[in-house]
């Protein structure tokens, strides 16, 4: 920013007579800047290309155009030039007029003394200086309260904090003339990858751009996928004072032998920034935010003012920012029980387990707004996971497939082909039963980095959630994320605990499920044995009650007794029906574990010939 400390003000003589012209410049050459005009028109078109004049001393009678013609024209143009008017004549009604309605400052009646006129000069210089810095003092108090109003305004029209922090920047940016204005929320004791950005764009560049363009500039940046920071987020700290950095090239906070100092300097280096103003956001003694604004390419002087005024400004963004984050928070936890419910209600809706666990991952993993993510089912003493449930974001943007659970494709599941024993995430989670966070997969060792997930595209950001279980991990829910490194919040690590004690109680359920319908199947066979047993006993016992009844039968109604055809088949078939009997009360000891062995010596060739007539036809 220029200054007019060691400048000569400008005073402008008009005049149509040279000689008056030369005098007024020998007068005040050596304190002023002086500028010469011999008509109005000739001034008109010399202040236009001057500018920023302090006094005009104009003649009265000119041709073309008279004194007071030329000074009201310039009190519309230069409202805060200071005119005094110069006249041989009485002209009393024109000077009058033009004195009443402020275009003329003073007159000076020719010829003039010129420590006269120079008085009069120094009052007029003076009287502007005073108009100067009230019109100065106005202005900014205008663009202060203006600034203010736009921030107030977002404040009580919108509860969403981006919409809050990207119109903070936009306002900001614009109303200081600043090259970068950008802002990073605090959240969760950390700097969040998440930005907001306000770009000035050369003005070479602005006229080639349409009015759509021209609003891209104003944007929200994240954390590039190529570099641990972008360039822009190392311009900003976690820091409770105002920083105010007039050249950063001699600046301790910037320069430094420090690891952090050296890549921030770095970063302001590539970034052709030379001056910085860093304010927090701070509502009640917590830190809600960071603004920065920056000047590229030359250094500035920040004023007291302008510090002032983003103070003020940066008090009632973070207000803002601290009613919208309750907002938020108060949706986040709504959203969680929603999601909670979402599942339990899928858990009790359906019996098939791959419904549920199609729910849970699609669910969950829409919530998370993640590339992936996978239900897998294992112990410590298997040898591979076992993939129940599977989520892949590509595939709903590819196939516009909808969300509704009975949509979710549960079959073909891939299977992993990575051991357990081998993988240091599951290892690391047997171990401590706790998720397992992997920001950035590009910086760990090429054992994770081979993890299985069955999805197209290799993770570089994981959360591994485990499934417990009566203390021991039953499976594991993995959240993943391709494109970009990822900080995990604590809220999200919490809603994916949640939803992950919901899966374990469906694991086991579908455990209790399939050993129920095992059981029962196998009650069902058991069932159809004994009906068929009951059916062949029941024929086994009526065919010889049927040979000892009919003798029997034959013999009381003759009133004589049995032949001994007769008596011989009825003695086999009694003998036979014991032999039924006391099978039968053989086989209900054994049910009953009440079987008792007993050896005894027997003649194997009657013991052969009783099995053979126990099966001979009748």
């Amino acid at each position: 920013m220029k200054s007019q400390a060691n400048n000569k003000p400008k005073i402008l003589v008009v005049d149509d007579e040279p000689d008056n012209l030369d005098l007024l410049y020998r007068t005040f050459y050596r304190d002023y800047k002086v500028l010469r005009a011999g008509s109005g028109p000739a001034a008109l078109e010399l202040l236009a290309q001057e500018g920023d004049v302090s006094v005009i001393i104009s003649d009265q009678r000119m041709p073309m155009m008279s004194g007071t013609e030329f000074l009201s024209l310039t009190a519309t143009q230069y409202p805060d030039i200071i005119r005094i008017i110069l006249t041989g004549y009485t002209d009393v009604e024109d000077l009058v007029e033009a004195i009443n309605s402020g275009k003329v400052f003073k007159y000076v009646t020719k010829p003039w003394e010129a420590e006269e006129l120079k008085a009069v000069v120094r009052q007029a210089l003076d009287t502007h200086n005073v108009l100067k810095a009230r019109t100065r003092e106005l202005t900014r108090t205008l663009r202060q309260e203006s600034l203010l109003n736009t921030v107030t305004n977002t404040i009580r029209s919108a509860l969403d904090y981006r919409q809050i922090l990207q119109t903070i920047v936009d306002t900001v940016g614009h109303m200081l003339e600043v090259d970068v204005c950008l802002l990073r929320p605090f959240q969760e004791n950390q700097l969040v990858d998440e930005g907001f950005i306000y770009q000035k764009l050369p003005e070479k560049d602005t006229e080639t751009l349409g009015q759509g363009d021209a609003e891209n500039v104003n944007q929200t940046f994240s954390v590039s996928s190529e570099t641990p920071l972008p360039l822009l987020s190392q311009t900003v700290w976690e820091t409770r004072e105002v920083q105010v950095i007039h050249d950063v090239a001699s600046d301790e906070r910037i320069q430094g032998d420090a690891v952090e100092l050296r890549s921030r300097a770095a970063a302001f280096t590539d970034a052709n920034i030379c001056s910085s103003l860093i304010v927090p956001l701070i509502c009640r003694q917590e830190l809600m935010a960071v603004l920065a604004l920056h000047q590229c390419y030359a250094p500035r002087i920040w004023s007291e003012d302008e510090v002032q005024l983003v103070m003020m400004v940066a008090d009632q963004a973070a207000l803002a920012l601290s009613q919208a984050y309750a907002y938020e928070q108060v949706r986040a936890l709504a959203q969680r029980e929603a999601l909670i419910n979402t599942i339990t209600s899928a858990i009790r809706s359906s019996l098939d387990p791959q419904d549920i666990f199609a729910a849970i991952t699609q669910k969950l993993g829409q919530a998370l707004q993640v590339d992936g993510c996978v239900l897998s089912l294992w112990t410590e003493d298997d040898e591979y996971v076992r993939c129940v449930g599977l989520y892949d974001s590509s595939e709903d943007v590819n196939t516009h497939s909808p969300t509704n659970i009975e949509d979710v494709k549960t079959h073909n599941l891939p299977q992993s082909q990575a051991p357990i024993k081998g993988n240091p995430i599951l290892q690391e989670m047997l171990r401590t039963q706790e998720p397992v966070i992997v920001p950035d997969m590009g910086q760990c060792s090429p054992e994770t980095k081979g993890f299985d997930l069955h999805l197209r595209v290799p993770a570089r950001s994981l959360m591994v959630v485990p499934l417990l279980a009566d203390g021991k991990s039953i499976g594991s829910i993995t959240l993943k994320q391709s494109k970009k490194s990822r900080q995990w919040l604590p809220s999200e690590i919490e809603l994916a605990k949640a939803v992950a004690a919901q899966a374990a109680i469906a694991v086991q359920q579908s455990h209790l499920y399939q050993k129920t319908r095992e059981q029962a199947e196998r009650l069902l066979e058991l069932d159809r044995q004994k009906t068929e047993f009951f059916q062949n006993i029941s024929h086994e016992f009526r065919t010889p009650i049927t040979l000892i009844q009919g003798p029997l039968e034959t013999a009381v109604s003759e009133k004589e007794g049995l032949s001994y055809e007769q008596s011989v088949i009825a003695l086999r078939n009694s003998r036979r029906l014991l032999r039924l009997v006391n099978q039968l009360l053989d086989l209900q000891r054994l049910d009953a574990g009440r079987m008792q062995p007993s050896f005894r010596p027997c003649d194997l060739v009657e013991f052969v010939s009783q099995i053979v007539e126990s099966f001979r036809p009748y």
